[in-house]
């Protein structure tokens, strides 16, 4: 045998041993097909979730944030208002609006943009024992720091203080609400990881640090930081040396035509399994992997045709059978 074949064996071996190694290790992780415990992907903070703020008529407000595959983040959630603040401030009459105003992400940049997030109208149940005022706020998407396109090593910050509030002529009056609290109930991909100071989410090496900067946000400022899962990321290296497979095939074949189109329908299938169609043609990292696995297949494939065609007109030529 030769050395490059022996070469190829061992790859092939170390191949083999690591796709055993990461399946094992995905299926350990299975918790009723959750990757991981059941709360790794969910976080709070703020006030303690709690679900009798509607039988207990207090004022409280809870935003409640999801993410699509795409690493979009939505925001929903509802907001609880008392007899008494609902009278203090005339909400019949007045539109209760809300505003998230964003954490400082980088040192030496400051926040300009407020997200506004619209409150749909209360629906007043001021005659009933809990004397409140209840209503949902309107699904929408929210801004947060990082690049989907990093996948599957993309991280995202979501930092904001939420602030109720009401227009009085031109004069805005801001309601100070004790019970604010924010969910985070990501995908089974990610884990939430929330951040106390303004030093631990920016995350940045910079001479511009103060003793300021390591102080706690406030009750109602929430700061969180979205990595994905250890486990996810060997899912996706799972798959990734699932494309190996037809590569070392083509290195064994004569003539490897067939595992190029295996090539091109495996790698379609694992990116929409992993990141979904293509959307006006964003490409992310992954694909520039997945673009060089193709070429390198062709490569070899169309190498090893045209050598297998210069055998067979050579043994044509000599009379020989090839």
């Amino acid at each position: 045998m030769s050395v490059g074949k022996k070469i190829l064996g061992l790859i092939a071996l170390l191949l083999m041993l690591a796709l055993w190694a990461s399946y094992f290790y995905v299926f350990k992780e299975n918790r009723d097909g959750q990757l991981g415990g059941a709360f790794d992907s969910t976080a709070w903070c703020g006030t303690p979730p709690a679900s009798d703020a509607v039988l207990l008529g207090k004022d409280q407000l809870t935003l409640r944030i999801t993410n699509t595959v795409r690493g979009e983040f939505m925001l929903s959630g509802a907001v609880v208002v008392s007899e008494r603040t609902f009278n203090r401030y005339d909400l019949g009459r007045n539109e209760l609006r809300l505003r998230l105003e964003p954490l400082q992400w980088s040192f030496g940049v400051t926040p300009m943009f407020l997200e506004q997030v619209k409150v749909q109208p209360l629906s007043r149940n001021l005659a009933s024992a809990n004397k409140s005022a209840y209503a949902e706020l309107e699904p929408r998407p929210i801004g947060v720091q990082g690049r989907a396109t990093d996948f599957p090593f993309d991280t995202y910050r979501y930092g904001y203080k939420p602030v109720l509030y009401y227009l009085k002529g031109n004069e805005r009056i801001d309601l100070r609400f004790k019970n604010i609290t924010t969910l985070m109930e990501m995908s089974n991909t990610f884990t939430p990881v929330q951040k106390y100071n303004r030093v631990d989410y920016i995350n940045e090496r910079n001479a511009m640090i103060r003793d300021e900067d390591y102080k706690a946000y406030g009750a109602h400022e929430c700061a969180f930081s979205v990595e994905r899962k250890g486990s996810f990321k060997v899912i996706v290296l799972l798959l990734l040396l699932v494309l190996c497979l037809p590569l070392l095939h083509v290195f064994y074949r004569d003539e490897p035509g067939i595992d190029f189109l295996a090539t091109l329908v495996s790698i379609g299938a694992i990116r929409v399994l992993l990141v979904g169609p293509m959307k006006d043609f964003q490409l992310y990292t992954i694909d520039f992997l997945f673009a060089g696995v193709i070429i390198l297949v062709g490569t070899v494939s169309l190498i090893k045709a045209m050598r297998a065609n210069s055998r067979r007109e050579l043994a044509l030529k000599s009379g020989s059978s090839w």
